[in-house]
Parts: C-alpha cells; sequence; structure tokens
C-alpha cells in the first residue's frame, strides 16, 4: 500500500470513529444557538455554542457533570469578576487579584480531578467588555441554554455504544496476548531488537489490561443511564466481569514469561539450551495463545488449555533444568487460571505441577 494511500485509510478509520462525536456537537450547537435566539438574544449567542463544543461526551453522565462544572464555573467567575470591577479599575492589581480568587474557587469547584478553569477565564472575560455588567448576564443565561441543550441531547445524538466500546477494548486485549505468546514461542536468540520490543509490548499490554476494570465500570454505568442500551448490553456487560478481572492476571504472567524469554534468548550460557528447547515450548505455547485468546474474549476453550497443559507435562519429563522449571512456571500458573476460567471457579494447581 502506498503511503498516500495508507495516510488516507487512517483518516477514513479516525473519521469514522471521531464521525458522530463531531456530528453530535454540531446538532448541539445549532440548536443551543436557534434557540436563544428564540428567546430574544440580541447579540449572537456564542457562549451557547460553546458549551456543547467543550461538554458533549459520549457517556450521558459524563455530559451532564461537565455541563454542570461549566455553568457553575461560569456563575462563580462572573461573580468574582464583577464583585473586584465593581471595586477596582482594570490593573494589573485587579487582574491578578481576580486570578487568585477564580482559581482558589476553581480547586473547590473541580471537574472530576481537574482545577476546574472555567471559573478563571469566565471571570478574566469581564475586562474585555466595555459594559461586564450586560456581559456577564448575556454570557450567563446563553451558557445555561447551551447546558441545558448538551445535557438533554447527549443522550440522544449517535451516542457510541459503551457496551460496543468495551468489547471492542477486551477484544483487541485479548488478541494482543496472543500475539505476545506466539511471538514469544517463535523467538530466536539473533533477534535482540525483537526481543526487546516484544518486552515493551508486554508491558504495555499489562498496563492496558489493568485499565479494563474501570473501563468495565464506567460502560456499566453508562449503560444503566441509557433507557435504549439497558437491558441486552446490561447482560453483556454482566457476562465480561470474569474475563475483565482475568485478563491482569494473565498479562502479568506473559509479561514474566516474556522477561524470562528476553533473558535466556540472549545469555550466552543459555543461548544453546534455548535454540534446543524451542520445539517443546512452541508445543505449549501455540495453543496457550488461543486458549488465551478465547478466555479474554469470553469464550473459554476448554481443548486449547488441555493442549496446553499436555505441552508442558511432555516438556517437565523431557526437560527437568532449572532453566526449564523457571520458562515454565508462569506457563503453568496461565494454564491454571486458564482451567479456573472454563471451569466456573479458580483452579489451584496439582500435585507435582510445580516444576
Amino acid at each position: 500500500m502506498s503511503p498516500c494511500a495508507s495516510g488516507c485509510a487512517r483518516s477514513g478509520g479516525t473519521l469514522r470513529v471521531e464521525g458522530p462525536q463531531i456530528a453530535r456537537i454540531l446538532v448541539a450547537a445549532a440548536v443551543s444557538w436557534e434557540l436563544c435566539v428564540w428567546l430574544g438574544a440580541t447579540q449572537p449567542p456564542v457562549f451557547a455554542v460553546v458549551v456543547p463544543l467543550v461538554a458533549m461526551r459520549d457517556a450521558p453522565d459524563s455530559a451532564l457533570n461537565v455541563s454542570v462544572a461549566r455553568l457553575v464555573g461560569v456563575v462563580a467567575g462572573l461573580s468574582i469578576g464583577i464583585a473586584v470591577l465593581s471595586w477596582l479599575r482594570p490593573s494589573a492589581v485587579s487582574v491578578v487579584l481576580v486570578l487568585a480568587l477564580a482559581l482558589g474557587v476553581g480547586v473547590v469547584l473541580r471537574i472530576g480531578d481537574t482545577l476546574n478553569l472555567q471559573v478563571a477565564m469566565s471571570a478574566l472575560l469581564l475586562f474585555a467588555n466595555a459594559d461586564p455588567a450586560a456581559y456577564a448576564v448575556s454570557r450567563l443565561w446563553e451558557t445555561a441554554v447551551g447546558a441545558a441543550v448538551t445535557i438533554v441531547l447527549s443522550p440522544l445524538l449517535l451516542p457510541t455504544n459503551p457496551a460496543r466500546a468495551f468489547v471492542r477494548a477486551l477484544h483487541g486485549i485479548a488478541d494482543s496476548a496472543a500475539e505476545i505468546v506466539v511471538l514469544a514461542a517463535d523467538l530466536d536468540e539473533g533477534e535482540p531488537e525483537l526481543a526487546h520490543r516484544l518486552d515493551a509490548d508486554a508491558h504495555n499490554l499489562d498496563d492496558w489490561a489493568r485499565a479494563l476494570g474501570p473501563h468495565l465500570a464506567a460502560a456499566r454505568r453508562a449503560v444503566r443511564l441509557h433507557a435504549v442500551w439497558r437491558r441486552r448490553h446490561a447482560r453483556e456487560l454482566d457476562g465480561l466481569v470474569e474475563p475483565t478481572a482475568l485478563a491482569p492476571e494473565v498479562t502479568s504472567l506473559i509479561r514474566s514469561h516474556v522477561a524470562d524469554a528476553l533473558e535466556f534468548s540472549t545469555r550466552a550460557d543459555t543461548r544453546d539450551w534455548w535454540q534446543a528447547s524451542a520445539p517443546s515450548r512452541r508445543s505449549i505455547l501455540l495453543p496457550l495463545s488461543d486458549a488465551v485468546a478465547a478466555a479474554l474474549a469470553g469464550t473459554p476453550s476448554t481443548t486449547d488449555v488441555e493442549k496446553a497443559r499436555t505441552g508442558v507435562l511432555v516438556y517437565s519429563e523431557a526437560d527437568q533444568t532449572r532453566f526449564g522449571v523457571i520458562i515454565r512456571r508462569p506457563l503453568r500458573r496461565m494454564i491454571a487460571l486458564l482451567t479456573g476460567s472454563t471451569s466456573g471457579k479458580p483452579s489451584t494447581p496439582a500435585p507435582g505441577w510445580a516444576g
């Protein structure tokens, strides 16, 4: 594929993801504008349009939180600005005083874990207007209109399905985990760069897997707040609780195995052993990669787990060196975890399953 075609393909994919969000903002902005005109705005109601631009979110509760935080920030900022300008003329002193007060209030009126800068921005904009009082009134009611429109339309305008987005993220982690396991099986001593890149990928995968829990919680919360998604998608997400909890445990073991593979494939005293044991490792890792992909996608495969288990037992008989014990340890733990996922209950290693 040519660079131009590749760039166009990436742009097309990005547009498909961001396009609905852009459309939602445009519709909400137009509705906010026209509603302000209908209510008697004498100046272009730009402030009403700004709210959906910064507050429109896929999740209804997020749009509500940001819209309310913005409205409260505007009220607080205008109040501070008017109070200071009624006492002091515009100057460096009054600007610093307004900023100090507004940022202090912004610490209290936080947006999530972020300082609410809306307070300071609203207060400062008063300095740019000849009639601060008139500006404050227009800014306040137009912002209120924009916030109301955003809150009402956010769950109705082309909302992203939170269940589908979460499933896509979970399947992406499942596929990446399986791919890393396969690459680890084929790792060769002459590929140190690939080994280091694989190690970095395993660490990133583990980080992504640990973010799945909060992602699932947010998706379930969004589904509960949206009547259209509520029933079928709520049940779908309920069924992914176990794979979500399993994912970071599995990816942690994959990261451990890749770290061992990186060491043994590059160390001078283990290279020969590493090459000689490659067929035995592949007999474990290839079915294990399929088992990992299936389990993390929510469709555990007993057959693949048993193939990997058999491979480990055969390898244990053939190679009882300390290197073999080390390289098999995370694989055994992974198989035990996946066995538990196929049976619906935690699995504990059988006697003699540690070496």
